[in-house]
Protein backbone atom coordinates (compact mmCIF):
# COMPACT_ATOMS: atom_id res chain seq x y z
CA UNK A 1 0.00 0.00 0.00
CA UNK A 2 1.82 3.13 -1.23
CA UNK A 3 -0.66 5.93 -1.90
CA UNK A 4 0.25 9.25 -3.43
CA UNK A 5 -1.34 11.02 -0.45
CA UNK A 6 -1.98 9.70 3.07
CA UNK A 7 -4.54 11.79 4.98
CA UNK A 8 -4.71 11.33 8.74
CA UNK A 9 -8.13 12.03 10.23
CA UNK A 10 -11.40 11.47 8.33
CA UNK A 11 -13.18 14.52 9.69
CA UNK A 12 -15.09 16.62 7.23
CA UNK A 13 -12.06 18.68 6.13
CA UNK A 14 -10.01 15.55 5.51
CA UNK A 15 -12.86 14.11 3.47
CA UNK A 16 -13.24 17.30 1.42
CA UNK A 17 -9.51 17.32 0.71
CA UNK A 18 -9.69 13.66 -0.32
CA UNK A 19 -12.41 14.35 -2.87
CA UNK A 20 -10.49 17.11 -4.63
CA UNK A 21 -7.22 15.15 -4.62
CA UNK A 22 -8.79 11.90 -5.80
CA UNK A 23 -10.70 13.67 -8.57
CA UNK A 24 -7.34 15.06 -9.74
CA UNK A 25 -6.19 11.49 -10.29
CA UNK A 26 -4.15 10.94 -7.14
CA UNK A 27 -4.24 7.72 -5.15
CA UNK A 28 -5.57 8.91 -1.80
CA UNK A 29 -5.89 6.91 1.42
CA UNK A 30 -7.51 8.27 4.61
CA UNK A 31 -6.73 6.81 8.03
CA UNK A 32 -9.19 7.29 10.89
CA UNK A 33 -8.57 6.29 14.52
CA UNK A 34 -12.26 5.77 15.29
CA UNK A 35 -14.57 3.18 13.72
CA UNK A 36 -16.47 5.83 11.74
CA UNK A 37 -15.81 8.98 9.74
CA UNK A 38 -16.79 12.53 10.62
CA UNK A 39 -14.48 13.73 13.37
CA UNK A 40 -16.39 16.48 15.19
CA UNK A 41 -19.22 16.42 12.62
CA UNK A 42 -21.04 13.26 13.64
CA UNK A 43 -24.48 12.05 14.70
CA UNK A 44 -24.67 9.42 17.45
CA UNK A 45 -27.53 7.47 19.00
CA UNK A 46 -26.83 7.99 22.69
CA UNK A 47 -30.05 6.31 23.80
CA UNK A 48 -32.29 4.09 21.64
CA UNK A 49 -34.29 6.24 19.27
CA UNK A 50 -32.49 9.49 20.15
CA UNK A 51 -29.91 10.93 17.77
CA UNK A 52 -27.49 13.63 18.89
CA UNK A 53 -24.88 15.78 17.21
CA UNK A 54 -22.36 15.16 19.95
CA UNK A 55 -20.01 17.92 18.82
CA UNK A 56 -20.83 20.33 15.96
CA UNK A 57 -24.59 20.82 15.77
CA UNK A 58 -25.17 23.79 13.49
CA UNK A 59 -24.07 24.81 10.01
CA UNK A 60 -23.46 28.40 8.93
CA UNK A 61 -20.13 28.42 7.10
CA UNK A 62 -20.35 25.63 4.47
CA UNK A 63 -19.33 27.47 1.33
CA UNK A 64 -21.65 27.36 -1.71
CA UNK A 65 -18.72 26.60 -4.03
CA UNK A 66 -17.87 23.45 -2.10
CA UNK A 67 -21.52 22.38 -2.01
CA UNK A 68 -21.66 22.81 -5.82
CA UNK A 69 -18.29 21.23 -6.54
CA UNK A 70 -19.11 18.11 -4.55
CA UNK A 71 -22.73 17.85 -5.71
CA UNK A 72 -24.02 17.74 -2.14
CA UNK A 73 -27.46 19.15 -2.90
CA UNK A 74 -28.02 16.63 -5.67
CA UNK A 75 -27.03 13.87 -3.28
CA UNK A 76 -29.76 14.97 -0.91
CA UNK A 77 -28.04 17.23 1.62
CA UNK A 78 -30.77 19.23 3.31
CA UNK A 79 -29.95 22.07 5.66
CA UNK A 80 -33.04 23.05 7.64
CA UNK A 81 -33.10 26.81 8.21
CA UNK A 82 -33.95 28.11 11.65
CA UNK A 83 -37.02 30.38 11.49
CA UNK A 84 -36.04 32.17 14.70
CA UNK A 85 -32.79 34.09 14.95
CA UNK A 86 -32.59 33.52 18.68
CA UNK A 87 -32.98 35.28 21.98
CA UNK A 88 -30.62 36.27 24.77
CA UNK A 89 -32.38 35.97 28.12
CA UNK A 90 -31.39 38.02 31.15
CA UNK A 91 -31.87 37.02 34.82
CA UNK A 92 -34.02 40.11 35.45
CA UNK A 93 -36.75 38.83 33.11
CA UNK A 94 -35.81 41.03 30.16
CA UNK A 95 -34.26 39.75 26.95
CA UNK A 96 -32.54 40.68 23.73
CA UNK A 97 -34.73 39.60 20.85
CA UNK A 98 -35.61 40.66 17.33
CA UNK A 99 -36.27 44.36 16.76
CA UNK A 100 -39.58 43.31 15.25
CA UNK A 101 -40.85 41.76 18.48
CA UNK A 102 -42.51 44.61 20.34
CA UNK A 103 -42.53 44.08 24.08
CA UNK A 104 -41.53 46.11 27.14
CA UNK A 105 -39.24 43.19 28.01
CA UNK A 106 -37.40 43.21 24.68
CA UNK A 107 -34.41 45.43 25.34
CA UNK A 108 -33.44 45.81 21.70
CA UNK A 109 -36.90 47.08 20.75
CA UNK A 110 -36.68 49.69 23.50
CA UNK A 111 -33.27 51.19 22.96
CA UNK A 112 -32.91 54.93 23.08
CA UNK A 113 -32.13 56.74 19.84
CA UNK A 114 -28.55 57.18 21.02
CA UNK A 115 -28.20 53.46 21.80
CA UNK A 116 -29.74 52.42 18.46
CA UNK A 117 -27.40 54.66 16.50
CA UNK A 118 -24.40 53.39 18.44
CA UNK A 119 -25.38 49.74 17.92
CA UNK A 120 -25.83 50.39 14.20
CA UNK A 121 -22.35 51.96 13.97
CA UNK A 122 -20.83 48.98 15.76
CA UNK A 123 -22.63 46.57 13.44
CA UNK A 124 -21.46 48.57 10.42
CA UNK A 125 -17.86 48.31 11.67
CA UNK A 126 -18.19 44.53 11.91
CA UNK A 127 -19.79 44.26 8.47
CA UNK A 128 -17.00 46.32 6.90
CA UNK A 129 -14.37 44.18 8.59
CA UNK A 130 -16.04 40.99 7.38
CA UNK A 131 -16.20 42.43 3.87
CA UNK A 132 -12.47 43.11 3.85
CA UNK A 133 -11.63 39.47 4.53
CA UNK A 134 -14.47 37.60 2.81
CA UNK A 135 -12.67 37.37 -0.57
CA UNK A 136 -9.80 35.46 1.06
CA UNK A 137 -11.80 32.44 2.21
CA UNK A 138 -11.20 29.95 -0.59
CA UNK A 139 -7.49 30.56 -0.98
CA UNK A 140 -4.41 30.69 1.25
CA UNK A 141 -4.53 33.49 3.79
CA UNK A 142 -3.40 36.91 2.63
CA UNK A 143 -0.44 38.74 4.06
CA UNK A 144 -1.14 41.82 6.12
CA UNK A 145 0.59 43.89 3.47
CA UNK A 146 -1.73 42.48 0.81
CA UNK A 147 -4.84 43.40 2.80
CA UNK A 148 -3.55 46.87 3.57
CA UNK A 149 -2.81 47.48 -0.10
CA UNK A 150 -6.30 46.32 -1.07
CA UNK A 151 -8.09 48.79 1.21
CA UNK A 152 -5.63 51.69 0.96
CA UNK A 153 -7.38 54.99 0.36
CA UNK A 154 -10.83 53.66 1.30
CA UNK A 155 -12.88 53.99 4.51
CA UNK A 156 -12.19 50.30 5.12
CA UNK A 157 -8.52 51.13 5.76
CA UNK A 158 -9.39 52.85 9.05
CA UNK A 159 -11.56 49.89 10.07
CA UNK A 160 -8.69 47.49 9.38
CA UNK A 161 -6.17 49.47 11.39
CA UNK A 162 -8.53 49.79 14.34
CA UNK A 163 -9.17 46.04 14.26
CA UNK A 164 -5.41 45.42 14.29
CA UNK A 165 -4.68 47.77 17.18
CA UNK A 166 -7.72 47.56 19.47
CA UNK A 167 -9.09 44.95 21.87
CA UNK A 168 -12.77 44.02 21.50
CA UNK A 169 -13.86 45.40 24.87
CA UNK A 170 -12.03 48.67 24.15
CA UNK A 171 -13.72 48.80 20.74
CA UNK A 172 -17.10 48.31 22.39
CA UNK A 173 -16.29 51.00 24.95
CA UNK A 174 -15.58 53.35 22.07
CA UNK A 175 -18.75 52.56 20.12
CA UNK A 176 -21.34 51.72 22.79
CA UNK A 177 -22.51 54.37 25.28
CA UNK A 178 -24.23 52.20 27.89
CA UNK A 179 -23.46 49.14 30.01
CA UNK A 180 -26.71 47.64 28.72
CA UNK A 181 -25.31 47.45 25.18
CA UNK A 182 -21.90 46.28 26.35
CA UNK A 183 -23.51 43.45 28.31
CA UNK A 184 -25.60 42.46 25.29
CA UNK A 185 -22.46 42.12 23.17
CA UNK A 186 -20.27 40.34 25.71
CA UNK A 187 -20.78 37.17 23.70
CA UNK A 188 -18.77 38.75 20.84
CA UNK A 189 -15.71 37.83 22.90
CA UNK A 190 -16.76 35.62 25.82
CA UNK A 191 -16.33 32.23 24.03
CA UNK A 192 -12.94 33.24 22.63
CA UNK A 193 -10.74 35.04 25.15
CA UNK A 194 -10.70 37.50 28.02
CA UNK A 195 -10.26 40.45 25.67
CA UNK A 196 -9.01 39.33 22.24
CA UNK A 197 -7.89 41.55 19.41
CA UNK A 198 -10.78 43.17 17.54
CA UNK A 199 -9.56 41.41 14.39
CA UNK A 200 -11.35 38.41 15.93
CA UNK A 201 -14.59 39.84 14.52
CA UNK A 202 -13.30 39.24 10.98
CA UNK A 203 -13.67 35.50 11.60
CA UNK A 204 -17.33 35.86 10.70
CA UNK A 205 -16.38 36.74 7.13
CA UNK A 206 -17.05 33.00 6.66
CA UNK A 207 -20.77 33.79 6.52
CA UNK A 208 -20.57 36.51 3.84
CA UNK A 209 -22.17 35.95 0.40
CA UNK A 210 -19.69 34.68 -2.16
CA UNK A 211 -18.40 36.98 -4.84
CA UNK A 212 -20.09 36.67 -8.20
CA UNK A 213 -23.21 34.70 -7.31
CA UNK A 214 -24.06 36.60 -4.13
CA UNK A 215 -25.05 33.26 -2.60
CA UNK A 216 -24.53 33.04 1.16
CA UNK A 217 -23.57 29.88 3.04
CA UNK A 218 -26.76 28.13 4.16
CA UNK A 219 -27.52 28.33 7.86
CA UNK A 220 -29.34 25.84 10.04
CA UNK A 221 -29.15 22.16 10.93
CA UNK A 222 -28.36 19.25 8.63
CA UNK A 223 -31.42 17.01 8.40
CA UNK A 224 -30.50 13.82 10.23
CA UNK A 225 -27.57 15.57 11.95
CA UNK A 226 -24.11 16.65 10.85
CA UNK A 227 -23.09 13.00 10.58
CA UNK A 228 -25.22 12.82 7.42
CA UNK A 229 -22.94 15.40 5.79
CA UNK A 230 -19.83 13.45 6.80
CA UNK A 231 -21.25 10.20 5.43
CA UNK A 232 -22.07 11.90 2.14
CA UNK A 233 -18.54 13.29 1.91
CA UNK A 234 -17.13 9.81 2.53
CA UNK A 235 -19.32 8.33 -0.22
CA UNK A 236 -18.21 11.02 -2.67
CA UNK A 237 -14.54 10.49 -1.75
CA UNK A 238 -14.80 6.73 -2.31
CA UNK A 239 -16.61 7.25 -5.62
CA UNK A 240 -13.72 9.53 -6.67
CA UNK A 241 -11.28 6.71 -5.94
CA UNK A 242 -10.14 7.42 -2.38
CA UNK A 243 -9.81 4.59 0.15
CA UNK A 244 -10.94 5.13 3.74
CA UNK A 245 -9.48 3.01 6.54
CA UNK A 246 -11.33 3.25 9.86
CA UNK A 247 -10.08 1.80 13.14
CA UNK A 248 -6.55 2.52 11.89
CA UNK A 249 -4.82 4.81 14.36
CA UNK A 250 -1.75 6.64 13.12
CA UNK A 251 1.00 6.95 15.71
CA UNK A 252 3.64 8.95 13.88
CA UNK A 253 4.40 10.95 10.76
CA UNK A 254 7.63 9.71 9.21
CA UNK A 255 10.25 12.34 8.38
CA UNK A 256 13.59 11.71 6.69
CA UNK A 257 16.09 14.42 5.73
CA UNK A 258 13.49 17.16 6.03
CA UNK A 259 10.86 15.36 3.95
CA UNK A 260 7.67 13.56 4.94
CA UNK A 261 7.85 10.04 3.59
CA UNK A 262 4.73 8.47 5.09
CA UNK A 263 3.06 7.40 8.31
CA UNK A 264 3.41 4.72 10.96
CA UNK A 265 0.28 3.07 12.32
CA UNK A 266 -0.20 2.19 15.98
CA UNK A 267 0.40 -1.48 15.11
CA UNK A 268 3.82 -0.60 13.73
CA UNK A 269 2.91 -0.78 10.03
CA UNK A 270 4.69 1.84 7.93
CA UNK A 271 2.99 3.27 4.85
CA UNK A 272 5.03 5.31 2.38
CA UNK A 273 3.49 8.13 0.35
CA UNK A 274 4.48 11.12 -1.76
CA UNK A 275 2.69 13.47 0.63
CA UNK A 276 1.10 13.32 4.06
CA UNK A 277 -1.80 15.48 5.24
CA UNK A 278 -2.89 15.99 8.82
CA UNK A 279 -6.51 16.83 9.54
CA UNK A 280 -5.67 16.86 13.26
CA UNK A 281 -5.04 19.98 15.31
CA UNK A 282 -1.56 21.56 15.06
CA UNK A 283 -0.49 20.65 18.61
CA UNK A 284 -1.49 17.00 18.24
CA UNK A 285 0.09 16.83 14.79
CA UNK A 286 3.45 18.39 15.50
CA UNK A 287 4.02 17.87 19.22
CA UNK A 288 2.72 14.31 19.58
CA UNK A 289 3.10 12.72 16.15
CA UNK A 290 6.38 14.12 14.83
CA UNK A 291 9.58 12.93 16.49
CA UNK A 292 11.03 15.73 18.67
CA UNK A 293 14.37 15.81 16.86
CA UNK A 294 12.66 17.19 13.75
CA UNK A 295 11.49 20.41 15.47
CA UNK A 296 13.83 23.12 16.71
CA UNK A 297 13.19 24.53 20.17
CA UNK A 298 11.88 27.92 19.03
CA UNK A 299 9.34 26.39 16.69
CA UNK A 300 8.23 23.87 19.33
CA UNK A 301 7.74 26.69 21.84
CA UNK A 302 5.62 28.59 19.32
CA UNK A 303 3.37 25.58 18.80
CA UNK A 304 3.05 25.01 22.54
CA UNK A 305 1.98 28.65 22.90
CA UNK A 306 -1.03 28.29 20.60
CA UNK A 307 -4.23 29.02 22.53
CA UNK A 308 -6.21 25.82 23.02
CA UNK A 309 -6.91 26.01 26.73
CA UNK A 310 -9.96 28.27 26.26
CA UNK A 311 -12.36 25.40 25.77
CA UNK A 312 -16.03 24.50 26.28
CA UNK A 313 -18.25 21.61 27.21
CA UNK A 314 -21.49 20.22 25.86
CA UNK A 315 -24.63 19.02 27.59
CA UNK A 316 -26.97 16.64 25.74
CA UNK A 317 -30.37 15.59 27.05
CA UNK A 318 -33.60 13.84 26.16
CA UNK A 319 -36.43 16.04 27.43
CA UNK A 320 -40.15 15.31 27.69
CA UNK A 321 -41.25 18.88 26.92
CA UNK A 322 -39.80 22.05 25.49
CA UNK A 323 -38.27 24.57 27.90
CA UNK A 324 -40.72 27.23 29.05
CA UNK A 325 -38.47 30.25 29.23
CA UNK A 326 -39.24 32.62 32.07
CA UNK A 327 -39.39 36.19 30.84
CA UNK A 328 -40.05 35.33 27.18
CA UNK A 329 -43.49 36.69 26.31
CA UNK A 330 -43.92 35.52 22.74
CA UNK A 331 -44.94 32.15 21.28
CA UNK A 332 -43.64 29.75 23.97
CA UNK A 333 -42.37 27.23 21.38
CA UNK A 334 -40.60 29.78 19.18
CA UNK A 335 -37.30 30.07 21.09
CA UNK A 336 -36.70 26.33 20.69
CA UNK A 337 -36.53 26.77 16.91
CA UNK A 338 -33.41 28.91 17.34
CA UNK A 339 -30.59 29.59 19.76
CA UNK A 340 -31.40 30.60 23.35
CA UNK A 341 -28.51 32.25 25.18
CA UNK A 342 -28.63 32.62 28.91
CA UNK A 343 -27.14 35.40 30.96
CA UNK A 344 -23.57 36.58 30.56
CA UNK A 345 -22.91 40.19 31.22
CA UNK A 346 -19.41 41.60 31.00
CA UNK A 347 -18.95 41.00 34.71
CA UNK A 348 -20.07 37.37 34.43
CA UNK A 349 -17.81 36.75 31.44
CA UNK A 350 -14.82 38.23 33.24
CA UNK A 351 -15.58 36.06 36.28
CA UNK A 352 -15.73 33.01 33.99
CA UNK A 353 -12.23 33.84 32.77
CA UNK A 354 -11.03 34.17 36.35
CA UNK A 355 -12.36 30.64 36.89
CA UNK A 356 -10.71 29.42 33.69
CA UNK A 357 -7.34 30.94 34.55
CA UNK A 358 -7.54 29.40 38.01
CA UNK A 359 -8.36 26.01 36.49
CA UNK A 360 -11.86 25.83 38.03
CA UNK A 361 -15.20 24.92 36.45
CA UNK A 362 -16.99 28.17 35.54
CA UNK A 363 -19.61 29.37 38.00
CA UNK A 364 -21.61 31.51 35.54
CA UNK A 365 -20.61 30.72 31.93
CA UNK A 366 -22.30 31.59 28.66
CA UNK A 367 -24.93 28.91 27.97
CA UNK A 368 -26.30 28.38 24.46
CA UNK A 369 -29.34 26.09 24.23
CA UNK A 370 -30.70 24.53 21.06
CA UNK A 371 -33.38 21.87 20.57
CA UNK A 372 -32.58 20.40 17.12
CA UNK A 373 -35.47 17.93 17.18
CA UNK A 374 -38.02 20.77 16.95
CA UNK A 375 -37.02 21.29 13.31
CA UNK A 376 -35.96 17.68 12.68
CA UNK A 377 -38.27 15.12 14.34
CA UNK A 378 -36.19 12.30 12.83
CA UNK A 379 -33.75 12.81 15.72
CA UNK A 380 -36.19 11.75 18.41
CA UNK A 381 -39.09 9.54 19.45
CA UNK A 382 -42.65 10.93 19.51
CA UNK A 383 -43.37 12.95 22.63
CA UNK A 384 -39.73 13.82 23.34
CA UNK A 385 -37.07 16.29 22.23
CA UNK A 386 -33.28 16.38 22.13
CA UNK A 387 -31.55 19.34 23.77
CA UNK A 388 -28.04 20.34 22.71
CA UNK A 389 -26.24 22.88 24.88
CA UNK A 390 -22.83 24.50 24.48
CA UNK A 391 -21.15 26.12 27.49
CA UNK A 392 -18.31 28.70 27.16
CA UNK A 393 -15.61 29.52 28.27
CA UNK A 394 -14.18 26.53 30.12
CA UNK A 395 -10.66 25.55 31.12
CA UNK A 396 -9.22 22.81 28.96
CA UNK A 397 -7.63 21.29 32.05
CA UNK A 398 -8.35 21.76 35.73
CA UNK A 399 -5.71 22.80 38.23
CA UNK A 400 -6.79 20.06 40.66
CA UNK A 401 -8.02 16.66 39.51
CA UNK A 402 -9.66 16.08 36.15
CA UNK A 403 -13.00 16.80 34.54
CA UNK A 404 -14.00 13.20 35.29
CA UNK A 405 -13.80 14.02 39.01
CA UNK A 406 -16.31 16.89 38.82
CA UNK A 407 -18.58 15.66 36.02
CA UNK A 408 -21.73 15.15 38.10
CA UNK A 409 -21.23 18.27 40.18
CA UNK A 410 -20.81 20.38 37.03
CA UNK A 411 -23.83 18.78 35.34
CA UNK A 412 -26.05 19.42 38.35
CA UNK A 413 -24.93 23.03 38.54
CA UNK A 414 -25.62 23.47 34.83
CA UNK A 415 -29.11 21.95 35.12
CA UNK A 416 -29.82 24.36 37.98
CA UNK A 417 -28.64 27.31 35.88
CA UNK A 418 -30.87 26.40 32.94
CA UNK A 419 -33.80 25.67 35.26
CA UNK A 420 -33.46 29.16 36.74
CA UNK A 421 -34.45 30.43 33.28
CA UNK A 422 -36.82 27.57 32.36
CA UNK A 423 -38.50 26.24 35.55
CA UNK A 424 -39.70 23.04 33.84
CA UNK A 425 -36.28 22.03 32.55
CA UNK A 426 -35.01 19.78 35.34
CA UNK A 427 -38.25 17.82 35.60
CA UNK A 428 -38.35 17.34 31.82
CA UNK A 429 -34.98 15.54 31.64
CA UNK A 430 -35.19 11.81 30.93
CA UNK A 431 -31.54 11.17 30.05
CA UNK A 432 -28.49 13.41 29.96
CA UNK A 433 -24.79 13.32 29.17
CA UNK A 434 -22.14 15.95 29.84
CA UNK A 435 -19.21 15.99 27.42
CA UNK A 436 -16.32 17.79 29.11
CA UNK A 437 -13.14 19.14 27.49
CA UNK A 438 -11.47 15.90 28.56
CA UNK A 439 -14.14 13.88 26.73
CA UNK A 440 -13.69 16.01 23.61
CA UNK A 441 -9.94 15.44 23.78
CA UNK A 442 -10.18 11.69 24.43
CA UNK A 443 -12.97 10.90 22.00
CA UNK A 444 -12.63 13.44 19.20
CA UNK A 445 -8.89 14.03 19.52
CA UNK A 446 -9.14 17.79 20.18
CA UNK A 447 -6.26 19.15 22.26
CA UNK A 448 -7.75 20.60 25.48
CA UNK A 449 -11.19 19.97 23.97
CA UNK A 450 -10.80 23.08 21.77
CA UNK A 451 -13.48 22.63 19.11
CA UNK A 452 -11.79 25.08 16.71
CA UNK A 453 -8.43 23.20 17.02
CA UNK A 454 -6.94 26.48 18.20
CA UNK A 455 -8.97 29.48 19.32
CA UNK A 456 -10.00 31.96 16.65
CA UNK A 457 -8.86 35.08 18.48
CA UNK A 458 -7.51 37.72 16.11
CA UNK A 459 -3.98 36.86 17.16
CA UNK A 460 -4.43 33.41 15.57
CA UNK A 461 -6.22 34.29 12.32
CA UNK A 462 -5.29 34.79 8.66
CA UNK A 463 -1.49 35.20 8.21
CA UNK A 464 -1.03 33.94 11.78
CA UNK A 465 -3.26 30.85 11.62
CA UNK A 466 -1.94 28.87 13.32
CA UNK A 467 1.55 30.40 12.98
CA UNK A 468 3.20 32.35 10.15
CA UNK A 469 5.34 29.27 9.36
CA UNK A 470 2.21 27.12 8.94
CA UNK A 471 -0.25 29.60 7.47
CA UNK A 472 -0.04 28.25 3.91
CA UNK A 473 -1.21 24.70 4.81
CA UNK A 474 2.40 23.49 4.59
CA UNK A 475 4.42 22.18 7.52
CA UNK A 476 8.19 22.90 7.51
CA UNK A 477 8.89 19.54 5.88
CA UNK A 478 8.63 18.86 2.18
CA UNK A 479 5.46 16.95 1.34
CA UNK A 480 3.77 17.60 4.74
CA UNK A 481 0.45 19.49 4.82
CA UNK A 482 -2.23 20.47 7.33
CA UNK A 483 -5.91 20.66 6.38
CA UNK A 484 -7.82 20.91 9.68
CA UNK A 485 -9.68 23.65 11.52
CA UNK A 486 -6.41 24.99 12.91
CA UNK A 487 -5.68 26.33 9.42
CA UNK A 488 -7.11 29.37 7.62
CA UNK A 489 -9.90 30.40 7.80
CA UNK A 490 -10.66 28.40 10.97
CA UNK A 491 -13.15 26.09 12.57
CA UNK A 492 -16.86 25.50 11.99
CA UNK A 493 -18.26 22.97 9.53
CA UNK A 494 -17.12 24.75 6.39
CA UNK A 495 -14.88 22.39 4.44
CA UNK A 496 -12.71 25.37 3.55
CA UNK A 497 -9.39 24.25 5.09
CA UNK A 498 -9.77 20.92 3.31
CA UNK A 499 -10.57 22.61 0.02
CA UNK A 500 -7.68 25.05 0.27
CA UNK A 501 -5.09 22.49 1.42
CA UNK A 502 -5.98 20.18 -1.46
CA UNK A 503 -5.47 22.94 -3.99
CA UNK A 504 -2.08 23.81 -2.47
CA UNK A 505 -1.02 20.17 -2.69
CA UNK A 506 -2.01 20.07 -6.35
CA UNK A 507 0.18 23.13 -6.99
CA UNK A 508 3.15 21.28 -5.48
CA UNK A 509 2.74 17.94 -7.25
CA UNK A 510 5.68 18.33 -9.60
CA UNK A 511 8.00 19.02 -6.64
CA UNK A 512 6.89 16.14 -4.40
Amino acid sequence: MEPDVAIVGAGHNGLVAAVYLARAGLKVHLFERRPFVGGAAITEELWPGFQFMTCAHAIWAMQPKIIRDLGLSERGLEIIPRPFTGVHLRPDGNYWGSKDHKSPRNLIANLTAEESEAADRYDAFKETLEGIFAPYRLRPPPTLEEVRAKVAGTPAAEVLEKALSTRIQDLQDEFLPTDTLKDRLADDWAPIGRNPLALTLAYFSLRAPEEGSGEAPPGGNVKGGTGVLSRMLAEIAVEAGAEIHVDREVERFLIEEGKAIGIQLADGTEIRSRAVVSNLDPKRTLLKMVAPEHLDGRFRNSIEGLVTQVSCYKFLAVISELPRWKGWDGDPDLPSTGDVRLGVSRAEARAAYADLEAGRPPWAPLISVMVPSVLDPSLTQPGYHTASVWIFPVAGKLSEGTWDDVREEVAERLIDQITAFAPNFRESIRHYKLRTPLDLEREVGLTDGCIWHIQHGGEQLFWNRPLPELAGYRAPFKGFYLCGAGQHPGGEVSGVPGHNAAHEILKDLDRL
